[in-house]
Order: C-alpha cells, then sequence, then structure tokens
C-alpha cells in the first residue's frame, strides 16, 4: 500500500501560480524576473520519513551504536562488559561434535538491561518496544553442544553468536528439550535478524535433501541445509524479509517429507 504523505492545501496553491508566472516570464525572455520570483517561494522540508523517539536518540548517542531507518542499533562486544558475554556464557568450539556453521546474518535483540552494557542499562531501563533500539549480538553461527546430563552422549543443536576471539551462547533458544531426537517432528524458530529474519530449524536424520520457506506474499524461498552442523541430521535456514509463513521438507526424488508451521515461530 503506498503512503501518502500530507499536503499543504495553501502552499500547493501557491507553488501551482508560481509555476504558472515563470513559464510565463520564461516565454517572454525575462529570466532575471524569473529569479526573484522562485526567491520567493518559501522552502519545503523534506517528510522525516523515519523518526525516533528522544529515548531512542539518546541511546543512538552511545559508542557503538548506528540508525538504521527507523531503527537504533548498538553493536555489543565483549570488551563492553555486557552481562551476555558473562564467562558462563562462553562456548569453547572444539566441544561442538560437528562443525561450526555461519548463518551469514547477525543477530538482533531488543535492547534490555540484559544484553545492553553496564553503562548503557540506565537507558535500557526506560525503552518502549516503540522506541525500537536493538543490540546487535554479532554474527550467528550453529553447533552442537554436549548434554552434560545425558549418559548418551548426544549434543543439542545451539545457536551461538561470534565474536573476534570467542563464541558464546545466543540469549534465546533454539529448539526444544527433544530437538533432532530420532522419530520427532521437524522444528523451527524465526529470529530477528539484521536486515530481516532467518528461520532456522532441523529434521532428524538425513533424508532431507531441500527445505522450502514459503511467504505470506505467495513466494518461496530455498533454504540452506547442512549436515555437519549435527551430525546425523539436517539442519537448515532462509534469510527472508517478509513474513514466513510453514516450511516443507523434500527428499532427493521430490517427495514431500514434512511441513512445519511457523506462525507463532517468531522469538
Amino acid at each position: 500500500m503506498a503512503v501518502t504523505e500530507p499536503v499543504n492545501r495553501h502552499d500547493h496553491q501557491r507553488l501551482t501560480v508560481v509555476a504558472a508566472a515563470v513559464s510565463v516570464l520564461l516565454v517572454l525572455g525575462l529570466p532575471p524576473l524569473v529569479g526573484h520570483l522562485l526567491s520567493l517561494v518559501p522552502p519545503v522540508d523534506p517528510p522525516d520519513r523515519f523518526p525516533l523517539t528522544e529515548r531512542a536518540k539518546r541511546v543512538a548517542e552511545l559508542p557503538g551504536a548506528s540508525i538504521l531507518q527507523d531503527r537504533v542499533i548498538l553493536f555489543l562486544t565483549p570488551d563492553m562488559h555486557a552481562p551476555v558475554f558473562r564467562p558462563s556464557q562462553r562456548v569453547d568450539p572444539r566441544e561442538s561434535a560437528g562443525q561450526l556453521v555461519p548463518l551469514g546474518v547477525s543477530g538482533l535483540l531488543p535492547m534490555n538491561p540484559y544484553l545492553a552494557p553496564y553503562a548503557a542499562a540506565g537507558i535500557a531501563d526506560g525503552l518502549w518496544p516503540g522506541d525500537k533500539v536493538y543490540t546487535n549480538l554479532g554474527a550467528l553461527v550453529v553447533g552442537c553442544l554436549p548434554r552434560y546430563d545425558d549418559p548418551r552422549g548426544e549434543c543439542t543443536p545451539t545457536l551461538l553468536t561470534r565474536q573476534p576471539n570467542a563464541y558464546f551462547a545466543y540469549p534465546r533458544s533454539w529448539g526444544t528439550s527433544t530437538f533432532l531426537e530420532p522419530g520427532t517432528a521437524m522444528q523451527a524458530q524465526i529470529y530477528e535478524v539484521l536486515g530481516g529474519n532467518v528461520v532456522i530449524g532441523g529434521r532428524p536424520g538425513t533424508d532431507t535433501d531441500r527445505v522450502v520457506v514459503r511467504l505470506a506474499n505467495g513466494s518461496t524461498v530455498t533454504a540452506f541445509t547442512t549436515e555437519s552442523a549435527s551430525p546425523g541430521d539436517t539442519v537448515w535456514w532462509a534469510a527472508v524479509t517478509r513474513e514466513a509463513i510453514e516450511a516443507t521438507a523434500y527428499d532427493a526424488r521430490g517427495n514431500e517429507l514434512e511441513t512445519v508451521d511457523l506462525n507463532g515461530s517468531q522469538l
């Protein structure tokens, strides 16, 4: 749906009259009068398409903050001593049973005291969802970490954030306690990322050849798939800029294996 900016009728009529007069003067060969007439036209300020709230503007002044259209994004790093990067959240990449697979996107979360650096916690306390202030936690990576309470030594597919010299557990869970257990259904979650969303899911076994994500406008996106992140299982993901409705897995022959409803999967 097109967005129409409000028009001041008086200014519009004034500009119409001036435009008509300019045309006549140009035809008569009187350019000096044209310049004088144009100087009488009041300047028109461009509409503020992406206004920020006062609270958002204060966050935008912090080091590491940037403005992306109607959002303020604060990039967090471990040296900012954010609670989300405390030592207990750090992950040793050597513990992953599979490869650490980058998803090619950066994770965004609404700013709150847990995610904000201590210096910004006071501002985070006063933020509202409508302020649209987010924290960029860095590049998202998926691995499979051991289940320390599982005597079978199984691993759990885990979403991580990659920093220059370390990996940290992403502060939002991915999947249920039975995620990728043999015989269980395909699961998926939608995470907000820089530039849109990423749909990330998994299916037990290795018979999944491709996964297609259907969007609200009827278009589809073919997901990336890997068996390297969680050995013996298929992990898949797709970056989207529109609302995702469902995801369907197919085998190598094109047979439909399973469909998961993505409504309510946004975290």
